[in-house]
């Protein structure tokens, strides 16, 4: 994407150094996403440079702490190792921060932790390519819907949701996910015809796993959220390993609730910095919109704001970009849901 830097005649004599880096220059739109207190979500389509604005939120929220403080720490996350290296030569070096894939963080975090009582195996997850070929196929349900629909029912709502979370067991209860005014036919967008039969699949599902002794990323991800809040209550020391001052997270749009509840016990109800576009989501299963995102801060206590929308295309020729546009206008004026 294009660039553009602030350079003036006080900075000429440093463009000789080596080390010299100039500072990036921000619209007003930009700079007030970047500066804004609090949680932040940042909404931009491909080529809005959402990145960008995250990279100098980081160099922002270092310069607002005076000195080298030990204590701040900072932890960038993405699901690309390629994303995260960008990230990482786009800023200045600093000790306190690390760059990790949002698989590594898992890892990281897990062994961090004491009281690790449970193992989970990579030949025994199960993904939704397995879901599909040995679990979907075989079903009776399989022509009922799609092996993706069943796939997203099970991440986003019965077991990746806030309110999932919320249950004992970590699933949700049945009526909840029927009825439809419970979630509400926005966020969960499944015919209510199919909801009884969805459900009644995913308990087949779960049988299939205990059997196998397989398990899923819900399941992962909700042992070590109950593990960090555990430590946080009972072991401050060890939560003070895996906690973070600030947590940056691009490509939001590829994470559950239930996951995006990991972040917020890592950097706290005000310390996360969230872009993505919902238009842009490749993790299978993820139904994403940014009123998710700010249930669960609700769920931990956080008042976060509407997202933060970044409009100007440094990628793409405006021709294209009007024209897709206008798609997309035609789109929401005749499919508002």
């Amino acid at each position: 994407p294009l660039k553009i830097y602030d350079v003036n005649y006080n900075t000429m004599n440093e463009i000789a150094k080596e080390s010299w880096t100039p500072q990036l220059h921000l619209t007003d739109e930009e700079r007030d996403i970047v500066e804004a207190e609090g949680t932040v979500l940042v909404l931009g389509r491909s080529g809005t440079g959402k990145t960008i604005i995250v990279t100098q939120r980081i160099e922002f929220d270092r310069q607002s702490r005076p000195g080298q403080d030990p204590s701040f720490t900072q932890l960038f996350v993405a699901r690309s190792a390629r994303l995260c290296r960008y990230v990482e030569g786009a800023v200045n070096e600093d000790n306190r921060a690390s760059f990790c894939t949002y698989e590594r963080l898992l890892s990281d975090v897990e062994s961090s932790l004491p009281g690790r009582d449970k193992s989970f195996n990579p030949s025994q997850k199960m993904d939704f390519r397995r879901f599909k070929q040995e679990f979907h196929n075989l079903s009776s349900n399989s022509e009922k819907f799609s092996a993706l629909i069943s796939w997203t029912v099970i991440r986003t709502f019965i077991k990746g949701s806030v309110e999932a979370f919320q249950s004992p067991d970590g699933i949700l209860p049945k009526g909840e996910f029927v009825e439809v005014e419970r979630l509400g036919k926005n966020r969960c967008r499944v015919p209510s015809e199919l909801r009884d039969h969805l459900y009644n699949e995913f308990l087949r599902y779960q049988v299939y796993l205990a059997d196998k002794k397989l398990w899923d990323d819900c399941d992962r991800v909700r042992h070590l959220v109950l593990r960090i809040k555990e430590s946080k209550e009972v072991d401050p020391d060890a939560f003070g390993q895996v906690q973070r001052s600030k947590v940056y997270v691009d490509e939001v749009q590829d994470y559950t609730q239930l996951e995006l509840l990991l972040f917020f016990y890592l950097g706290g109800p005000n310390g996360l910095f969230l872009a993505g576009d919902p238009a842009q989501s490749v993790v299978e299963g993820t139904e994403f919109r940014f009123e998710e995102v700010r249930s669960v801060g609700h769920f931990v206590g956080s008042v976060i704001q509407k997202p933060k929308t970044v409009n100007v295309n440094f990628r793409s020729h405006s021709g294209i970009l009007n024209c897709a546009g206008g798609v997309l206008d035609f789109m929401f004026t005749h499919f508002p849901s």
